[in-house]
């Protein structure tokens, strides 16, 4: 008990205040919560498909984080419309010997085909609606030639399987025609 006696207040206003930040970052490690895709849908301002096309990562202002310019090539609008171009910002990224990793944040590649949903933060930077969700790569069927992403579930398929207690046992995507997603993404926009 002596020892907080000899603690003068702005030492003891110290350990508290490094006490909360210590509280409060273990509280707040950030989790993504799985939104289907007509949650997405909704809280996004535009929807696209397109190829990445370029991706450069830079410092911020402050040179306290490292942010990544990426570079998409339209080929279709499900919602909104940002022009032919779209450049979204990724936190994260390389800069010299330098990575600055953010968890749960998509990771762009140069030449990879891509369904993008995106909102507009208020500083007028794009951003990817719900982290790794929001970003899905298309690839090309085999058998038809046709494109295909590896869906979220539904709503109604996330419901469902909690109902029946099998959250572990549901696959966290599904194969669908890239078609028939955008047609579904396309009747979340129309409510």
């Amino acid at each position: 008990m002596e020892t907080f006696k000899k603690l003068s207040l702005s030492q003891f206003l110290g350990l508290l205040s490094i006490l909360c930040f210590l509280l409060h970052t273990n509280s707040s490690f950030g989790q993504v919560v799985k939104a289907s895709a007509k949650q997405l849908t909704q809280e996004s301002t535009a929807i696209l498909t397109g190829k990445c096309t370029k991706t450069e990562s830079f410092w911020n202002e402050k040179r306290t984080q490292i942010l990544t310019e990426v570079r998409i090539r339209v080929d279709e609008y499900v919602k909104g419309n940002l022009g032919a171009e779209a450049v979204i910002t990724i936190p994260g990224g390389r800069v010299g010997n330098i990575i600055y990793e953010v968890s749960d944040m998509p990771v762009f590649v140069e030449g990879e085909e891509v369904l993008v949903f995106l909102w507009r933060h208020p500083s007028g930077k794009n951003l990817v609606t719900g982290a790794l969700q929001g970003k899905i790569s298309l690839v090309e069927d085999k058998g038809t030639g046709k494109k295909i992403v590896y869906a979220i579930p539904t709503e109604r398929e996330q419901k469902t399987s909690l109902r029946k207690r099998r959250i572990e046992k549901t696959p966290a995507t599904k194969r669908v025609f890239l078609e028939d997603f955008i047609k579904e993404l396309k009747s979340y926009v129309k409510e």
